[in-house]
């Protein structure tokens, strides 16, 4: 029996992480140059930038965790250690002028790689000038990675409550697996 030796993690890792990054600028880019945000105003895509997780996203994410304000209790330190060892997870901070963390969302390929999981999704407690984006940015910047490591289909996981479902369901072509608990939308 002649087995291929598995690939080293840190390179599989910077393969990925790379795809990430491609996938982060090419949103940045297809992005239109004035963006109107939930209360109308107008926001330039030059002021946005779209990151992975860092120090300083991390420190950010911690203030989020002190606020009292938030919908959903997650603690992004440990969901970060968790999805550490997933080399093509994806992962995405959206800030606005490299001050204010707008979004973060991470998730992973299903085991048989041919959808794309976004397992959390959450904007600032704070509110920010990019509210009423961060959905819209993330679900473009997913779908560009979805497309790079050969997915066919994108999911988002377990709606928190029916509103934030609904809000996901107002996306273009998402629809709902009640089995599942997942909004998904199949990429052509």
């Amino acid at each position: 029996m002649n087995t291929q030796p598995k690939p080293a993690f840190t390179p599989v890792t910077n393969k990925f992480e790379s795809l990430r990054e491609v996938a982060r600028n090419a949103t940045s880019e297809s992005l239109a140059p004035v963006m109107s945000n939930k209360y109308g105003e107008a926001v330039l895509t030059s002021e946005v930038s779209l990151q992975g997780f860092n120090v300083n996203s991390q420190k950010e994410l911690r203030r989020w965790e002190n606020t009292g304000v938030r919908r959903v209790a997650w603690d992004w330190e440990t969901v970060q250690y968790k999805y550490r060892t997933h080399p093509k997870r994806f992962e995405l901070t959206i800030w606005h002028r490299d001050l204010t963390l707008c979004g973060a969302s991470i998730g992973r390929p299903t085991f048989s790689g041919g959808k794309l999981r976004l397992d959390y999704l959450e904007s600032s407690p704070l509110g920010t000038k990019l509210d009423g984006l961060i959905t819209d940015i993330t679900i473009a910047t997913y779908a560009v990675y979805a497309r790079a490591i050969g997915a066919i289909q994108l999911r988002i996981m377990n709606p928190v409550n029916m509103d934030v479902r609904d809000h996901y369901l107002s996306k273009p072509g998402f629809s709902y697996n009640r089995n599942g608990d997942y909004c998904f939308r199949n990429l052509t």
